[in-house]
């Protein structure tokens, strides 16, 4: 079976004197890999620099040991989903993927088979025949997921991919992926959002002003970064003072109602003994937030 890999070694990227990547040596294999970082952290350009649009300004980039830049035939097994989902406006859904389906020399009639079950799944079928430009951003990135995948590529690129995706849609893409990950497929999901980088459950990479600061999975992360967090705890019902005061770290709540409390944990375990306590007292947990703070120690230091 051949290589499936890309491998950055000291990888360098500038635009005038921006450097948009500096330094950066990391390797992606088979399975979801996760980039996480703020606004500005050369996510993009990352991922750009992988599929061949950029050349390295120095160090290297090997896909399937192979240079993206150098060597077109590669993109036959890549895809990538920009943050601009690189469609035309004024053409149907239909013609768009005909199109890109052309490009990676499919016919038309197994372009259309493949989307049209994928768009239902999607539930964007009924839009086969409208013009981009009258499509909702939701609906429009539902169609950009599905040209950046029909060509099954073995190594797909993702440049926020569920933006603007409501729930539903945002699982459906995040299965899809999963899948594609148990075939042994790359698959490079880019995100701002932590708690969307987690969901995966596995490698998550964090860079920072073009630079990696951390390659870590999921458990790793929330054993480094909890530790002495404050988390926020959201309840269906109020509890009394008594019952609040009984939660080791209660730091007070944060609305009169007694439904939104603060909590600082020693380490992510507590969080489970806090939640336990609070259902053995009757009180019935709808959500914890821990993002914010573990934001600020990953994005900001």
């Amino acid at each position: 079976m051949p290589e499936n890999s890309i491998k950055l070694d000291k990888l360098v990227k500038r635009f005038d004197k921006l450097y948009a990547i500096n330094g950066i040596t990391v390797s992606f294999g088979p399975g979801v890999n996760t980039v996480l970082g703020p606004n500005g952290a050369g996510k993009s350009t990352l991922l750009k620099c992988i599929d061949g649009q950029y050349a390295p300004d120095s160090g290297t980039v090997l896909v399937n040991s192979r240079n993206p830049y150098l060597d077109d035939n590669l993109r036959v097994s890549m895809s990538l989903l920009t943050e601009n989902y690189a469609l035309y406006d004024q053409l149907t859904v239909a013609d768009n993927l005909k199109f890109f389906g052309r490009l990676y020399g499919l016919e038309d009639s197994a372009t259309m088979e493949k989307a049209s079950e994928f768009l239902k799944e999607l539930d964007a079928y009924q839009y086969i025949n409208s013009r981009i430009y009258t499509l909702s951003r939701g609906t429009k990135q539902k169609i950009a997921f599905c040209r950046a995948t029909i060509n099954e590529p073995q190594i797909i690129l993702l440049d926020e991919p569920t933006a603007f995706l409501d729930a539903h849609a945002a699982q459906l893409i995040r299965s899809i992926l999963l899948r594609y990950a148990k075939e042994g497929r790359i698959v490079v999901f880019v995100t701002q959002r932590i708690e969307e980088a987690t969901m995966f459950g596995g490698r998550i990479v964090v860079i920072r002003e073009g630079k990696l600061i951390k390659d870590t999975d999921t458990s790793s992360l929330y054993k480094a970064e909890l530790k002495g967090m404050e988390v926020r705890i959201r309840l269906a019902n109020p509890i009394s003072n008594s019952v609040a005061k009984g939660i080791r770290g209660f730091m007070g709540f944060e609305l009169e109602n007694r439904t939104f409390l603060k909590v600082r944990v020693g380490d992510y375990r507590e969080i489970k003994e806090c939640t336990d306590y609070l259902s053995a007292k009757g009180a019935y947990v709808i959500s914890i937030d821990y993002a914010e703070p573990l934001i600020e120690n990953l994005f900001f230091g």
